[in-house]
């Protein structure tokens, strides 16, 4: 690229064709490095499948997880339905066997919510990872495990809504402990809450009083950081998951390269607006869990992709689902994770 100088310095009398064309390299060469549009561009804009390049997660073992949440047996996990009575039970059991500490005397936490017509019981499955020295130190993790259920003989089997984001949260529980044991300095030390949530779909109620629970048990808790893991399995064009929340953190473009230079996961700040008069536009701050952390004003970030045509039928399946991707998508996550705290706050 030095040759790019030779026109003004080797020709002491330049003509004026040759001065035309060396800016017009020179144009295209500041062109090509402002966009990375050159041969050496990150490979984090790439946004393409053969781009990611996996460290820990595991594919397979993901895909086992969403097919579990997602089997007939659960019946679409509605609130208040036996399907999810038995995924709560599923649940326990992972959490047992990961060597989580419940939050009171079980990870099962029950909350009351009103509809329009009566007053309703829902249940959150909250599991914690103490941090190594005592502090006041939180993160939380939060997927909800409800779906729709079921439509006369039709399961709304949810695999990406929202199997795909508790898959993910019992994977960086699993790597968390896994992690402590075998290189406690690489992590901060912080306390984690791992929840997965109830009643989403019908309102947001699970993390409504997940919040108004916090404020009453734990008033002395700093929260750094909740992170909202809700489709995160089904990746559309381009190949890239989207977070949203980064106007949260003003030292974000510092930490934003960490997310992804291990696995180079695309990453979009934001999601894209919506294509044709068929396609409804989408209030991503309320849409999910994250909503009543904002208007606590606790700090959140919330990975997903865009609805998609399975969003909310009955084919929204497993093998629908991108695991290579939904691996990629836990990594950052994890990532989030154990960032530094003075990147968080805000």
């Amino acid at each position: 690229m030095g040759n790019l100088a030779h026109p003004f310095t080797a020709i002491t009398r330049p003509q004026p064709h040759r001065i035309g064309l060396s800016l017009l390299r020179l144009f295209i060469l500041s062109l090509c490095l402002s966009l990375a549009a050159c041969s050496n561009q990150p490979a984090e804009y790439t946004c393409s499948p053969e781009a990611i390049r996996l460290n820990w997660a595991e594919p397979e073992a993901l895909k086992q997880t969403v097919a579990t949440l997602s089997a007939a047996e659960l019946m679409g996990r509605k609130t208040q339905t036996q399907g999810a009575a038995k995924t709560r039970d599923y649940l326990h059991s992972q959490y047992q066997q990961l060597g989580l500490t419940p939050w009171g005397e079980t990870f099962e936490v029950p909350f009351e919510y009103a509809t329009l017509f009566s007053q309703e019981t829902g249940s959150n499955m909250v599991a914690l990872i103490p941090a190594r020295q005592s502090t006041h130190r939180w993160r939380i993790v939060v997927a909800h495990y409800d779906h729709l259920g079921m439509s006369g003989s039709k399961i709304y089997h949810g695999a990406d809504d929202n199997a795909s984001g508790v898959a993910a949260l019992l994977a960086l529980a699993a790597h968390w402990q896994a992690q402590l044991s075998a290189a406690p300095d690489s992590l901060p030390n912080i306390n984690l809450m791992f929840v997965a949530t109830d009643a989403e779909e019908p309102g947001l109620f699970g993390s409504t009083a997940l919040v108004e629970q916090l404020k009453q048990r734990m008033p002395e808790a700093q929260f750094e950081l909740m992170l909202n893991l809700d489709m995160i399995g089904h990746p559309s064009r381009p190949y890239a998951i989207y977070l949203e929340g980064s106007r949260n953190f003003y030292q974000f473009p510092q930490f934003r390269p960490m997310l992804n230079a291990n696995n180079r996961l695309c990453i979009k700040l934001s999601h894209p607006k919506p294509v044709g008069r068929s396609i409804q536009s989408t209030d991503w701050l309320r849409a999910s869990d994250h909503y009543p952390f904002h208007k606590a004003k606790i700090p959140w970030l919330y990975f997903g992709v865009p609805t998609h045509p399975q969003y909310h039928t009955p084919e929204d399946t497993p093998d629908t689902l991108d695991y290579v991707f939904l691996a990629a998508v836990t990594e950052s996550a994890f990532e989030i994770l154990r960032l530094n705290g003075d990147f968080l706050k805000n």
